[in-house]
């Protein structure tokens, strides 16, 4: 299966580093960068349709949680798992961002020091959503 990840955050060299560990344990991953919740929206609208959203929390023009609650709002995008990916986070801001909506959290440095169980995990779990809406089909 060939998966589509987008990954909204300010930081460049972040999306870089993770972009070649990703590539490195799986190949068929094509990632999709934004760098604000609005350009991560604009992508979407314009026709993008991953399979899981990593989300950074601080970004200018809109930030990870209002991106988060633009997502769950719409009946377009509220399947699609969405992870917060963080270089810190405190506990208020954790509980904030599961009620919004957010599926899972994580922090960058776990993530980039160990990419081989995040793939493992999320992208086979990507893959239940696809199953589920083949076999009603």
């Amino acid at each position: 299966m060939n998966y589509t990840i987008l990954v909204v955050d300010d930081d460049d060299d972040d999306f870089i580093l993770l972009s070649s560990l990703i590539k490195q344990c799986q190949q068929e991953v094509t990632l999709f960068y934004a760098q604000n919740g609005q350009e991560a929206t604009q992508k979407l609208t314009d026709g993008l349709h991953p399979h899981l959203i990593l989300v950074d929390v601080q970004m200018p023009l809109m930030d990870g949680y209002e991106l988060v609650v633009w997502l769950m709002n719409s009946e377009a995008w509220r399947h699609i798992p969405v992870v917060i990916w963080t270089g810190g986070i405190s506990e208020s801001e954790i509980t904030r961002y599961y009620r919004a909506g957010a599926n899972a959290l994580m922090l960058k440095q776990d993530a980039l020091q160990d990419v081989e169980a995040f793939c493992k995990h999320w992208l086979k779990l990507v893959q239940l959503p696809q199953l589920v809406w083949q076999g009603h089909q």
